[in-house]
């Protein structure tokens, strides 16, 4: 059995002890707030940038949000589900000039993944939605086979 190591109280390593417990306090707290922020930030987006559509059709409370992945280059994200296995994913890049980006997640026919579609505009998403209604709110395979060899991001 282990014991749990406990320095003397003014020692050298419980000051480095006091840091660690400190420094991921500080990075949970820094994940809490990008977290509230992506969410934010993806309500505002669609609120303004799409008010005739997507700004009417999807809640606030509607996103789920992400932290950074830094090791991943990943920036805070959110994300909502519209339904039939449709997605809205909505994030900043940073490599992007700060760029609101959202992209919309339709299911691949085949079953094995989404297709991911960047919309620019509510003409560009009008333009999918209806693409989507006639294809059954499938992406539908065009320049590749399906099944192993599809295109689409694979499900988890």
């Amino acid at each position: 059995m282990t014991e749990t190591l406990t320095p003397a109280a003014g020692s050298p390593l419980a000051l480095l002890f006091a840091i660690t417990t400190s420094a991921r306090q500080t990075a949970r707290i820094v994940q809490d707030e990008e977290r509230d922020m992506a969410a934010t930030a993806a309500a505002d987006h669609v609120y303004t940038a799409y008010p005739n559509t997507l700004g009417r059709a999807v809640d606030h409370d509607a996103w789920t949000d992400f932290p950074a992945l830094r090791g991943h280059g990943l920036q805070p994200s959110a994300a909502a589900y519209l339904d039939g296995g449709l997605w809205l994913h909505h994030t900043i890049p940073a490599l992007a000039d700060y760029r609101d980006v959202l992209t919309l997640l339709v299911p691949c026919d085949c079953g094995h993944g989404y297709v991911p579609s960047l919309l620019e505009d509510e003409n560009d998403l009008l333009e999918l939605l209806r693409e989507l209604r006639s294809a059954g709110g499938c992406a539908v395979h065009s320049d590749d086979t399906g099944g192993t060899y599809c295109a689409s991001a694979p499900t988890a």
